[in-house]
């Protein structure tokens, strides 16, 4: 295990992090003010495929365990520190793992705070065809689901002799 190293790619995480959280509260303000005040309930962006469509969520993705925010509140608060730190070791590892950490990291955050603040999160991004819809989602959504698809696929796909050794981690020395 790598000993962690605070400041060492710490910078770069909570920036990419910051960053998310930043475009997540003020995309999800904007939304909500624009419904608010027109009294839309849609607005088409490429026809009825993809639209801003304001709903909320008690519960995790999907609508699952509805009204249970404050569950969801406790995970965040449990998974946030563990994503910080892990965050906090990928130094050595290619910039597709470190960028995962920073887009989950936004993503917990963006999300933890509508629930701590409004007791619910604020969902925009409605896809689909008719009736034929996927849940809504929003932009902490999407940076948590790219960045476990991204270190999903490191994991999987990266070939072992490309990744990044440390001095000590039993490899033989170069």
């Amino acid at each position: 295990m790598r000993d962690w190293q605070p400041g060492r790619h710490l910078s770069v995480l909570l920036l990419l992090a910051g960053s998310v959280l930043l475009l997540d509260q003020v995309s999800k303000t904007w939304i909500v003010k624009v419904f608010t005040s027109s009294g839309r309930t849609s607005l088409p962006l490429a026809g009825d495929w993809l639209r801003f469509s304001l709903a909320t969520n008690t519960g995790a993705a999907f609508g699952l365990l509805p009204q249970q925010t404050w569950l969801f509140v406790v995970a965040a608060v449990v998974v946030v520190p563990v994503i910080i730190y892990l965050g906090g070791t990928t130094a050595a590892d290619p910039w597709p793992v470190r960028l995962s950490f920073g887009l989950m990291l936004g993503g917990s955050l963006g999300n933890l705070v509508d629930r701590i603040r409004l007791g619910h999160v604020v969902d925009f991004v409605d896809v689909g065809v008719g009736s034929l819809r996927w849940p809504s989602f929003n932009v902490a959504d999407s940076a948590f689901v790219v960045g476990t698809i991204l270190v999903v696929a490191y994991v999987l796909f990266w070939p072992q002799t490309a990744r990044p050794r440390e001095v000590g981690d039993g490899a033989p020395p170069a």
